[in-house]
């Protein structure tokens, strides 16, 4: 009867460690700063120009508007502009005046804006 008793308790032993275990995993993973956040907002318009790894999008214009205007004009459109960091791989995929939804946390107070693109997508492809 003693044996079946210690393994009882070291089956239940074992269990709840496999359980803390699972709950903090989940914990860290959960209170990490440095996985992906989800967008809080978007902004779509067209990109006007591609300098590295970042994208300067204006709303508020059609692509024809675009091709037909210098950077510094489609600026002073008064339209909202930002500046979005990009990975590699987002980048790879854009061109000069493709229409984009991009989604983001937040954005430097400046004109034009600055912020990193957490999702990105393209409109009308």
């Amino acid at each position: 009867m003693k044996g079946k008793y210690t393994v009882g308790i070291l089956i239940t032993i074992v269990l709840v460690a496999i359980g803390a275990s699972f709950y903090f995993i989940m914990q860290f993973f959960e209170d990490n700063p440095t996985q992906p956040q989800q967008p809080t907002d978007y902004i779509e318009g067209v990109i006007i120009d591609i300098q590295d790894t970042s994208i300067l999008v204006i709303g508020g214009l059609s692509v024809d508007e675009a091709k037909n205007m210098s950077v510094e004009e489609a600026l002073e459109s008064g339209n909202d502009a930002t500046w979005f960091s990009l990975t590699m791989d987002q980048r790879n995929s854009l061109k000069s005046y493709d229409e984009v939804k991009v989604g983001y946390t937040e954005l430097d107070e400046s004109y034009p804006s600055k912020g990193t693109a957490k999702t990105i997508e393209k409109i009308n492809e």
